[in-house]
């Protein structure tokens, strides 16, 4: 609709020109924080005025609107009527009526436009328009700021989030994560009595000479029992020892490398006049932070390293046992 390319109801202050002449013929401006009004008039013997309407606007898009159209009516003492052209692209033509006032006149038109204009000069009219296009870009500069301001604010957060992830995985990996070798503190015991069974295995295969089918046939099953023995009490649980290892040491790593990162985070300067305090406040937990982390991780693998220790030294006994085994076996045989 043509009425919202208009200002309506717009208070305007009138400025007091010199005398004005009987003739509507002349030049007068007018306007407000967020328009400007210029209308050129000539009045021809009889009444009739033809003249220009040109209304510059901020819309709510914070940009410049412009008509810029014709006008035509008819004057009769001191009011005049009239259509403003402006065409089908602006809405249409617009009925417009004009009175004088001291120091200039007031229109009105049928889609709630009003206004108070004054006598002036082109030069009024392109000042006011430039004061327009000022604020626009003000206004735009502001808003630019405020945008900056909330992606750094937004981005201030996120590293806030970050930091509170970090230090929470540390502390998670020093109070729990690089203490997971104590689930297997019994297994160096288990590797020592397997060894201890194949010991006791390997005595009952000696005592078991002769080289007839029963007792070769008891020997080979006691030299399998020992290497199924072997397997199922030292290899396999090992594994699940090892596994827990590569996981707590990629879990420190991962730790250490999130803390050297956050470090790097925290030794930037955050933009200025932000609420920095809680970022600040996290981060002098990173230094302590990684000195926890880098602690419980050595230890992780200083404990896992007595498990493998004992595990390699048992394994190297119960593969010695059940070679020996096997040499018995062939030596009763070839009797």
């Amino acid at each position: 609709m043509v009425s919202s390319r208009f200002i309506a109801g717009m208070a305007l202050i009138v400025l007091i020109a010199p005398a004005w002449s009987a003739t509507w013929s002349g030049t007068y401006v007018g306007g407000g924080p967020r328009v400007s009004f210029y209308l050129q008039l000539v009045e021809f013997q009889g009444g009739a005025i033809v003249g220009r309407f040109k209304q510059v606007s901020v819309d709510k898009d914070n940009k410049l609107n412009t008509i810029d159209a014709p006008l035509n009516g008819a004057a009769s003492g001191d009011q005049f009527v009239g259509k403003i052209e402006t065409g089908r692209a602006n809405g249409g033509n617009i009925v417009v009526s004009g009175k004088r006032v001291p120091g200039g006149m007031q229109i009105s038109g049928a889609n709630g436009l009003r206004a108070s204009l004054r006598a002036g000069t082109e030069e009024d009219e392109a000042r006011a328009v430039g004061v327009l296009r000022q604020g626009v870009e003000q206004n735009i500069t502001a808003v630019e700021l405020q945008k900056t301001r909330e992606q750094q604010e937004a981005k201030l957060k996120k590293r806030v989030e970050a930091l509170q992830g970090i230090l929470a995985g540390a502390a998670a990996y020093v109070e729990k994560g690089s203490l997971t070798y104590r689930n297997y503190a019994a297994y160096p015991q288990r590797y020592e009595a397997t060894t201890a069974k194949l010991e006791g295995t390997l005595e009952k295969l000696k005592a078991t000479p002769g080289s007839n089918g029963e007792a070769s046939g008891r020997r080979t099953q006691l030299s399998s029992s020992m290497l199924h023995e072997k397997i199922d009490g030292t290899e396999h649980p090992h594994i699940d020892v090892r596994h827990a290892y590569e996981k707590s040491m990629k879990d420190w790593k991962d730790s250490e490398g999130k803390l050297s990162a956050a470090a790097k985070a925290c030794a930037e300067n955050p933009p200025l006049g932000l609420n920095t305090s809680s970022f600040i406040s996290l981060c002098e937990w990173v230094p302590r932070a990684s000195e926890s982390v880098a602690k419980a991780g050595e230890q992780s693998r200083a404990e896992f390293f007595k498990i493998r220790d004992i595990y390699k030294s048992e394994l190297v006994k119960q593969e010695a046992l059940v070679a020996e085994a096997n040499r018995v076996s062939r030596r009763f045989d070839a009797q």
